[in-house]
């Protein structure tokens, strides 16, 4: 029950203007202050006692001041004055207490406060009464203090020392009934909170507060005796409560209980701070809380059967962020939800790339493992916030199984190639957008970077070369990703690549406006100029003898691309081009889609009805093995252009071939398929062999490093070589190896008193 001050009157007040009839001058200090006395302090007595101000005027309040302004002045005086302010409160909570001392804890509770509330109103008229004390008498005095902190002491005396320890530990009870569910007086809590904010405090002062009433609050400068008296109880019983309630949870609920009744006390105990526990204990009060609930049960209760493995397994992933919320409070304890994520992230990795189906399928191997991935992204951001600690956690659980071997940077760069070959036709840019995105997120997983640029610039080449690719923004896109991700100098050949296509475009629109109009002898005829060392793609050593119709169609462009550039010399790789081959002496005329090889082989058939395979290998210098497959392309049932003698089993150098006069298809335009090549056993495995460069890049950065630093010892090389081979991971092995052949080749030596310290040879 609040008893804030009530301004009702049953007298009116003075009306501007009336003089106060009153002979100060005659008057002695004991008759003014049995004025002060009947005017103002009994009226203010009955109405603490009964909620009436009787004789509260203006009228009455200036005669009372006008005593203590007539009297202040004189030491003497001032002294008595001062001495009765203290009386009247000090009697007032003399007679307040002993209706108490046979008091339940909550009676006491409440009757504390409302001493508290009404002795707050008394000071707060008196020390109006008495305010010109403040001025001269108390000011600067270290024997009396001001009028406000008199009162304090007042109380100290005659109340708060008296009932202070079970007035705290009343507190303490009513608190922990509250954290049970039971209703408690707040106002009650509040009142008396600010009586330990402001017993003992240097400067406690009373305010009044509008907010559509007169009410009236202690300000305090340091909290008063708060943190002595009252906090450490608080924070000792706050711990021992919240020890019971977690020993309780453990053995009744589940771990996703627990945790949503953390949560509701945790909520609670902000809730009780801003109702009425002091602001300043809310460091500590939290410390306490979250050391019974997080820290000390936190390892346990991740491991609980129901805790985080569980909600992983279960992808209880709202389980999971409010588990990562509460944890949060204490950072220490997040590493233990972190060490159960990465076993997960394995396991689900591994059940991908263990699964013979999909390593027999490249592109569903890695759509699977970019879901995979997709899903773990989502939840970090989601469940955790995208912390730093599970980022590093997801990343780690990922590379461990992904980078076992080399397979998963073959099979992306695969993927790719499928991608930007045939399903990205149709799609929007913002799907290709996020694409390229989620391959290039999982490339900067992989060790093996240097192998995916490997796959990725052949498969690039054949694109380019043979027109495949759907969409010249999607391939930009990734080259510009990759630069991102790994650096111009790694993907400066893939620059190359489509720098030199851009320039045979350019080169190939000149070459059609010459007098032969890009004809000539009447064979159109398209050229791609490749840099040397950009491609992966390689000239045959093979001298290779062009029929008639090439050999014009070469020489025209030989003498054009002579004309445009000086010094640069063009090396024929007929073993790349493709041909369009007009037939007329079939039932129907067709045109064969066919390789160069292949277009050389068919046209000696135009000056003999039968040529054998030795015959074709000597006219058209194709390496044996080759002519034999370019050859046997041309046999199979499904494009039978060519008939052998003897017909079946493998081609021989006698074997005698013959144009197939019975030929026909359905297509008039025939896409003669090669036979594939036999591949080699690495080309077979899914797995990938490191790139020879790898010697030559480890050589560098031994001698980028050594040329700089001069003189250094092995770890610290090895760590320096590391951090330089971004593309890949040596093993130290292989780094060792490198430098014994760099101190063989004389680059560098041993330290003749440290063997493990090596010097550069400049």
């Amino acid at each position: 029950s609040s008893l804030g001050p009530r301004l009702s009157t049953t007298s009116k007040p003075v009306a501007k203007g009336e003089a106060i009839e009153l002979n100060l001058e005659t008057m002695t200090v004991d008759q003014g202050l049995q004025l002060v006395e009947e005017e103002r302090v009994q009226p203010l007595l009955k109405y603490l006692k009964n909620g009436v101000f009787d004789n509260k005027t203006n009228m009455t309040f200036m005669k009372a001041y006008s005593v203590v302004v007539q009297f202040g002045d004189q030491q003497q005086h001032s002294l008595k004055l001062y001495a009765y302010y203290k009386k009247v409160i000090g009697e007032y909570c003399a007679e307040s207490l002993p209706a108490v001392n046979s008091m339940s804890a909550q009676e006491l509770l409440k009757a504390l406060a409302q001493i508290w509330e009404k002795n707050t109103i008394l000071v707060f008229w008196m020390q109006r009464v008495f305010q010109y004390l403040d001025r001269f008498f108390t000011k600067n005095n270290t024997e009396h203090p001001d009028l406000f902190k008199a009162a304090i002491g007042a109380f100290t005396d005659n109340v708060y020392d008296l009932v202070k320890d079970r007035c705290a530990n009343a507190m303490v009870e009513a608190i922990n009934q509250e954290r049970n569910g039971n209703e408690i007086e707040q106002d009650v809590m509040r009142l008396l909170v600010e009586m330990f904010c402001t017993v003992g405090d240097d400067a406690p002062k009373i305010v009044k507060q509008r907010d559509g009433g007169d009410k009236l609050f202690w300000q305090s400068s340091a909290k008063g005796l708060y943190k002595k008296d009252f906090e450490p109880l608080l924070l000792s019983t706050t711990a021992e409560f919240y020890r019971a309630k977690v020993t309780g949870w453990m053995a009744e609920y589940s771990c996703p209980q627990i945790l949503e009744e953390m949560q509701k006390l945790f909520e609670d105990e902000e809730s009780r701070l801003r109702r009425y526990l002091d602001s300043s204990s809310e460091k500590d009060l939290q410390a306490k809380v979250q050391d019974e609930c997080i820290l000390k049960p936190g390892k346990v209760l991740v491991e609980l059967p129901s805790g985080a493995e569980a909600m992983f397994q279960n992808k209880k992933y709202a389980e999971l962020k409010l588990m990562y919320k509460l944890f949060s409070r204490e950072p220490s304890m997040l590493p233990h939800i972190v060490a159960v994520m990465e076993p997960y992230i394995e396991q689900r990795c591994k059940h991908i790339i263990e699964d013979q189906q999909l390593i027999d399928n490249p592109t569903e191997y890695i759509e699977k493992v970019l879901e995979l991935k997709k899903e773990l992204d989502d939840m970090v951001a989601n469940c955790f916030s995208s912390d730093t600690g599970f980022q590093k956690g997801r990343n780690k659980g990922l590379e461990n199984v992904l980078n076992k071997d080399t397979r998963c940077s073959k099979y992306l760069a695969l993927f790719c190639d499928n991608q930007l070959k045939k399903t990205l036709k149709g799609k929007s840019e913002d799907e290709v957008s996020t694409l390229v995105t989620q391959v290039v997120s999982l490339f900067a997983h992989l060790k093996d970077k240097d192998i995916f640029l490997d796959f990725y610039k052949r498969t690039l080449s054949k694109r380019l070369l043979n027109k495949l690719s759907v969409s010249k923004d999607a391939e930009d896109l990734f080259v510009q990703k990759l630069k991102v991700e790994v650096g111009q100098q790694a993907i400066q050949k893939l620059v190359y690549m489509f720098r030199d296509m851009d320039f045979s475009d350019q080169l190939q629109e000149e070459y059609m406006k010459a007098s032969h109009g890009g004809s000539p002898g009447g064979l159109v005829h398209e050229v791609r100029v490749l840099s040397t060392n950009a491609w992966p793609e390689k000239a045959d050593e093979a001298s290779i003898s062009p029929c008639e119709e090439m050999r014009v169609c070469s020489q025209a462009f030989q003498t054009f691309y002579d004309s445009k550039h000086h010094g640069r010399k063009l090396r024929w790789m007929y073993n790349m081009g493709n041909v369009e081959l007009k037939s007329v002496g079939f039932k129907r005329p067709h045109t064969l889609v066919v390789s160069a090889y292949q277009c050389l082989a068919l046209m000696l058939f135009n000056r003999s009805r039968e040529v054998t395979i030795s015959q074709i290998c000597e006219a058209t210098q194709i390496p044996v093995e080759e002519c034999k497959r370019q050859v046997r392309s041309l046999t199979v049932s499904r494009h039978k252009i060519l008939l052998q003698e003897p017909s079946g089993g493998d081609l021989q150098d006698s074997t005698v071939m013959k144009v197939n006069n019975d030929f026909t298809s359905e297509k008039i335009k025939v896409q003669v398929s090669l036979i594939k090549e036999k591949e080699k056993p690495a080309e077979q495995s899914a797995l990938a062999e490191a790139p020879v460069e790898r010697k030559h890049v480890i050589d560098a950065a031994i001698v980028r490093i050594m040329k700089s630093r001069n003189k250094l010892e092995h770890n610290t090389l090895l760590e320096e070589v590391f951090r330089q081979c971004a593309l890949f991971k040596p093993q130290p092995s292989q780094i060792k190896a490198q430098i014994e052949h760099l101190i063989d080749r004389e680059f560098l030596k041993r330290d003749a008193e440290k063997r493990n310290i090596y010097i550069y040879l400049p």
